[in-house]
């Protein structure tokens, strides 16, 4: 009796069926799909389309353990995770997740705060062969008393922070200019009385920030000794707390334009010198820093500086890939991404009776 045949199995795409289809040699196909970078782009894109027509998917697997290679890279997280307005660590690490991804690498995150314990759970991480380089966002060099990050050998780039002063290649805002084009805007707009409510002491932000403030003054012609300063937190409750001291002040003594560290700042405030009775702007001009999504939502709307984030995540990823690879074998100690001022309802132009009203 003949046995009935069983239909043969179709056997999965192979890298020289790609090849075949879109045209170009099979070691092509390897450094578009593994290297996208290194590879011209109307022939990564004629590949990835062969690739997808064909339903080839790269065995990443096995390829890291044929080339004794891992593809995962750590992220150090800040001491704690902020929940309010402004998102950007969160909204950073979403971007350089997808870069990583499209990279054909994994995340993993290390921590959700820094106490002792997980800085050594860091380190051993690190120090285990287990990812490839490490990304610092907002945080300083985890240490322990017998080692620290430095020691493992790895690549490490620091996001948010400038730490090229240790050596540590750092992939930043410009925050300093950029807060300095927000005071300049708001001079030219007739504003020479300026507040500047603080973010957290000693915070790297907060000091680049009130640098920018001052120099953005002196730009504009306006003695930065003029500028009244109160300290936050980068809270709401930092803009609750200086929007009280606001409305004590004598009117007189009252800056028409406020600058705040960030949005969140700014919300506070906001909202406390409504209670108060004042108008927002119409007594007083408020930007915030960061570009929380919020702010277009808020009667007024919030005027800010608004942080690229997709960018400062996509090219901290490409760096510190870059650096793990070996294609990157200098790099640059910081990378500046341009921020974006953008001016809502919140501010306003003074007028001259504005100023005769004030005297």
């Amino acid at each position: 009796m003949n046995k009935k045949s069983t239909p043969e199995r179709a056997s999965a795409p192979s890298v020289a069926d790609v090849a075949r289809e879109a045209g170009v040699a099979p070691s092509t196909v390897s450094r578009a799909l593994t290297k996208p970078g290194r590879i011209a782009e109307p022939t990564r894109l004629k590949v990835e389309a062969a690739a997808r027509k064909l339903g080839y998917m790269v065995n990443q697997a096995a390829r890291n353990l044929r080339i004794g290679q891992t593809r995962t890279i750590m992220v150090v997280l800040p001491d704690e995770l902020y929940i309010g307005a402004s998102q950007t660590v969160l909204e950073v690490l979403r971007s350089a997740a997808e870069a990583m991804t499209a990279r054909g690498y994994s995340l993993v995150i290390a921590n959700v705060s820094r106490e002792a314990q997980t800085d050594e759970h860091i380190l051993s991480l690190a120090f285990g062969g287990t990812v490839s380089g490490v990304l610092l966002m907002a945080t300083p060099v985890p240490s322990t008393a017998e080692r620290n990050l430095m020691q493992a050998g790895l690549p490490v780039v620091s996001l948010h922070f400038d730490m090229s002063g240790q050596n540590i290649p750092s992939v930043i805002s410009n925050d300093s200019e950029a807060i300095g084009q927000a005071v300049e805007a708001l001079a030219g707009l007739g504003h020479t009385r300026f507040l500047h409510i603080r973010g957290r002491a000693g915070n790297y932000h907060d000091i680049e920030r009130l640098r920018g403030v001052r120099e953005g003054l002196t730009r504009s012609g306006i003695s930065p000794e003029t500028l009244q300063t109160m300290q936050g937190d980068f809270n709401f409750s930092g803009g609750v707390a200086s929007g009280q001291l606001y409305l004590a002040l004598a009117l007189q003594d009252r800056p028409t334009a406020v600058v705040c560290a960030n949005d969140d700042t700014a919300v506070g405030f906001i909202k406390t010198v409504l209670d108060g009775g004042l108008d927002v702007p119409g007594d007083v001009s408020v930007i915030g820093f960061d570009g929380a999504s919020v702010g277009a939502f808020m009667t007024p709307s919030l005027s800010t500086v608004q942080q690229s984030t997709a960018e400062l995540g996509r090219q901290a990823v490409e760096l510190l890939i870059g650096m793990a690879t070996g294609d990157v074998t200098t790099p640059p100690d910081r990378i500046e991404v341009p921020c974006q001022l953008v001016l809502r309802q919140s501010v306003r132009a003074i007028t001259p009776e504005d100023r005769g009203h004030r005297s």
